[in-house]
């Protein structure tokens, strides 16, 4: 059991080193390796059983994918924004929508402010500004 439990958190201490790596992409994916990882780790901690671990694992997997989804399509629709200069809505079948309106592209930079807004059935729940740049960002003033 313990060479279970060291291994989750490896696996946990891995999945957190990764994400350090590339902090723009792959969230469902980073997700999914961080709540197997800290799922295993639970259902070890919890159920001191392989079975607990296998289940923590699967349970923990499927919630830290969902969440890092939601990441990625937000930040999918502001990349897009950014790109196209043109307002992106995504929406699901849930009622839940991603709005992405693009600002004025700062010549000097190439960088180019987002706002992103979150909307679940008609009311923003959440608002983000973010930059996007064309290549790497030459200054750090306007």
């Amino acid at each position: 059991m313990k060479k279970i439990a060291i291994f989750a958190m490896m696996l946990t201490v891995l999945a957190l080193v990764a994400c350090q790596t590339d902090p723009g992409r792959y969230n469902t994916q980073k997700g999914a390796a961080i709540g197997a990882g800290s799922g295993a780790l639970l259902g070890q901690i919890i159920g001191r059983n392989t079975t607990s671990t296998l289940i923590g694992a699967g349970i923990g997997t499927l919630v830290g994918a969902i969440a890092g989804n939601a990441v990625d399509q937000s930040q999918q629709a502001a990349r897009d924004a950014a790109r196209m200069n043109k307002r992106v809505v995504y929406y699901d079948n849930n009622g839940t929508a991603v709005e992405a309106i693009p600002q004025a592209r700062n010549p000097q930079t190439k960088c180019r402010k987002v706002t992103t807004r979150i909307w679940e059935k008609g009311k923003i729940v959440k608002e983000t500004v973010e930059e996007h740049c064309e290549g790497k960002k030459t200054t750090d003033t306007y």
